[in-house]
């Protein structure tokens, strides 16, 4: 090991508690969707420590509208910023003279082989948003204590977002804390983004990506389990309203029950996705919406569902075969199969387009090569069945990666995260930022 490597591992280990510590902290801020704030502030008070400038900065809608990959708008970004900050390296004051000697080199005038040797800039991203804890009732404590506890294989920290993916985040926080309290020197600048709503639409990540420099390579430690993910389907949120017709609930052959009706469909639209016209496809209703009183027939019921297709699937087309299933789905109640009584369909959250990454790409073989010296194992590369952040460095062409710690629980109740494998995490990207950006 060399010595500059030996002086970033033992940085790493030095900062376990105090890193520990800060993700137990973190987890208890509650960062649902539209209350991230608190958490971003938390992130960039420690940004702030370590000697970075962190800025804080809402998404502006009007500015993205028509940038590849941006989804419907779900509410207001007032209030509820991304937060940025670069560790920069050495080459800040060559890259104006590097980028005129390319520009000469290019135009003939000269033969500059050094516009060719540029630094290597890295990006290490995560979201802060979590998903809702509900019901609480279902946790063995409460979701937001950030609580820790031994077992024999390990310590566990639970809480909503432990896993998915604050755990993660620390770990990044970790490896850059590391790293400059190693006295490292880079060449190349790190810049960490922490973002908004990857849970819903990935925005945060669009806005982020939208006017920063270039990435080389990014790394997303998300919740993998020492895994990477080197490609995901393309995945939708689609709202299907279902409408009744009105009369007396005591006079069951008048009337036409929406929630009925929109069940009996759900049944029928599962059916044809997992059949042979929906290869590949997976469908999940996650919320339903109808009625406001027992004695009166529901009129509208709405009902949204999560919708992963396969990778060779387009948005657009994806949108199309989920219309076709809907239309199929309602053909068989004559209620439903008029025109005038069809199903409505709405896209309110998730429009991702599939992803993925060449496995000789050389951040993936970098990865590779950190996690096979920190763990003395291979590292396990997967398709992963949702999708990530890591579209949106694909739709600017930066070769992204997906790689985090350990844990159990995502999306459920008692979530936890393996704290050995945050370490285990820390150590591996620090030893990458090293290599990368040297």
């Amino acid at each position: 090991m060399s010595d500059r490597n030996r002086r970033v591992d033992a940085a790493v280990e030095s900062g376990r508690e105090s890193a520990e510590a800060f993700l137990s902290q973190l987890v208890a801020a509650p960062t649902v969707l539209g209350h991230e704030r608190p958490g971003q502030l938390l992130i960039a008070r420690r940004l702030r420590a370590m000697g970075l400038t962190p800025v804080l900065r809402d998404i502006d809608v009007e500015q993205m509208r028509g940038v590849p990959g941006w989804a419907p708008v779900m509410r207001s970004y007032r209030g509820r910023p991304n937060v940025t900050a670069t560790m920069a390296g050495k080459e800040g004051a060559e890259r104006a003279a590097r980028a005129e000697r390319a520009a000469r080199a290019e135009a003939g005038s000269v033969n500059d082989s050094a516009a060719a040797a540029s630094p290597r800039n890295l990006v290490l991203n995560g979201h802060i948003d979590v998903v809702s804890p509900e019901p609480a009732s279902w946790w063995s404590r409460n979701p937001w204590s950030g609580h820790v506890s031994g077992y024999v294989d390990g310590r566990r920290l639970y809480g909503r977002g432990a896993w998915d993916m604050k755990g993660g985040l620390v770990a990044a926080l970790w490896a850059l804390e590391a790293v400059r309290a190693a006295q490292v020197p880079l060449r190349g600048d790190v810049r960490f983004e922490s973002v908004i709503e990857e849970e819903c639409t990935g925005n945060g990540a669009v806005a982020a990506r939208f006017g920063a420099p270039h990435a080389d390579a990014a790394v997303i430690p998300e919740c993998t389990g020492l895994e990477a993910f080197v490609s995901t389907p393309p995945v939708l949120w689609v709202r299907v309203t279902v409408r009744g017709r009105p009369a007396y609930v005591g006079r069951p052959g008048a009337y036409v029950n929406a929630v009925e009706r929109a069940t009996e469909l759900i049944a029928r639209l599962r059916e044809i996705a997992a059949g042979p016209a929906g290869v590949g496809a997976t469908l999940s209703v996650g919320t339903i919406d109808g009625g406001d009183w027992p004695s009166t027939v529901p009129l509208e019921c709405s009902f949204t569902c999560r919708v992963s297709t396969p990778s060779d699937w387009t948005v657009e087309r994806a949108k199309r075969e989920v219309e076709a299933w809907v239309c199929a789905a309602a053909q068989p109640d004559p209620w439903l199969a008029e025109a005038a009584n069809a199903p409505t369909i709405h896209y309110p959250g998730f429009q991702a387009e599939a992803w993925s990454v060449d496995r000789s790409s050389p951040i993936v073989t970098a990865l590779a090569a950190a996690h096979s010296t920190v763990t003395g194992g291979s590292l396990p590369m997967i398709h992963f069945p949702g999708t990530t952040d890591a579209r949106a460095f694909g739709a600017r062409g930066e070769p992204a990666i997906v790689y985090g710690p350990s844990g159990g629980n995502q999306h459920a109740p008692d979530e936890y995260v393996d704290l050995d494998s945050v370490l285990l995490v820390a150590r591996v990207l620090a030893r990458l930022i090293v290599e990368w950006c040297a």
